[in-house]
């Protein structure tokens, strides 16, 4: 195979696939990896290596203030900062697929089977659903979570054990979730290959079909205006200005037209810039409004990870083949 190419910045082959890459408050980066661990780096430095999980690590986010926190297939939910390590929540014969984390209010939740549990310090609360819970997230105050679930979405209060949910429904099968940063939206991808979004105040549906293949990845621009997604041969960005959001109005599409699908997307924090990684192992990013791709990868294997860094200055990805690489983003 020809080996990858990268226009700048460090580059290293790992044992195992990335499976996720976060960095946290204080810039720090973490890889992590399909063998369990994670490897963190900072501008400048080689990574570091540090034993998460016994099995495979399957997500990966910040933790709200130091470090990052993951989930296995061990079961295990783990705070990782500094290079040690602590056990959260111990699940038995359970995955714990899904992380999400507010800076806002300090909460962390995790979904294990059909399980979504939320941790307040050492307060958990465990909320139980008709099928698996196949993501979750924070609505932009901390307050709430969302679930997303066969046959639509669950929303609950994030610190009261004793409720019935507020369900959004879309019959078909929902696997990740994301909540607009104006808190108005909530839209899941589907294993349909499609997108589903609802209005909060009324339930109204949103429908956002046409893609080839299926939404592995979703990103709002640094405003909140527009949700950015791959699972198309060019960035798909839906528009979610006004009271209908998308309805009604045309996707952008960013990006050189490819024959491979984008993998994976990622919105820069402070810049209107969109960057993409694909099927064939290329990376780009664009500047909204500005065509002209600039290419930082070719030839990397399937993109299954990307993040910019909280400045923006730099641009981490990683594939299925455990190649890794950060680069500047001039």
């Amino acid at each position: 195979m020809p080996q990858p190419k990268i226009s700048a910045g460090k580059s290293w082959t790992f044992d195992a696939p990335v499976v996720a890459i976060a960095f946290d408050a204080e810039g720090t980066g973490a890889f992590g990896l399909g063998d369990g661990t994670l490897r963190t780096f900072t501008d400048g430095e080689d990574v570091q290596t540090i034993e998460g999980h016994n099995g495979a690590l399957l997500a990966l986010t910040a933790h709200p203030v130091s470090g990052f926190v993951s989930g296995g297939d061990d079961g295990r939910l783990v705070h990782t900062d500094n290079g040690a390590t602590r056990e959260l929540l111990a699940i038995k014969n359970r995955w714990i697929e899904n992380v999400a984390a507010s800076t806002e209010t300090g909460l962390i939740a995790c979904t294990a089977g059909k399980t979504a549990i939320i941790l307040a310090g050492q307060e958990q609360t465990t909320l139980t659903h008709a099928t698996t819970a196949a993501g979750v997230t924070f609505d932009p105050k901390g307050r709430r979570i969302a679930v997303a679930h066969y046959n639509g979405a669950s929303m609950w209060w994030a610190k009261s054990a004793s409720q019935e949910p507020k369900t959004l429904e879309w019959k078909g099968s929902h696997i990740a979730v994301t909540w607009s940063p104006d808190g108005r939206f909530l839209v899941t991808s589907m294993q349909e290959s499609a997108l589903h979004g609802w209005r909060i105040e009324d339930a109204a549906d949103m429908r956002m079909t046409g893609y080839p293949a299926k939404i592995r990845s979703m990103a709002w621009d640094r405003r909140g205006r527009t949700l950015f997604t791959a699972g198309a041969s060019r960035v798909i960005g839906w528009p979610f200005t006004g009271k209908t959001g998308p309805m009604g109005k045309e996707p952008l599409e960013l990006g050189p037209e490819r024959e491979a699908i984008i993998q994976v997307v990622a919105a820069h924090p402070e810049q209107d810039i969109i960057a993409a990684g694909t099927t064939d192992g290329t990376v780009w990013f664009e500047e909204i409004g500005d065509p002209g791709a600039n290419f930082v990868m070719l030839n990397g294997g399937k993109l299954t990870a990307l993040a910019f860094s909280p400045s923006g200055e730099h641009l981490a990805f990683g594939t299925e083949d455990g190649f890794a690489a950060v680069v500047p983003v001039a």
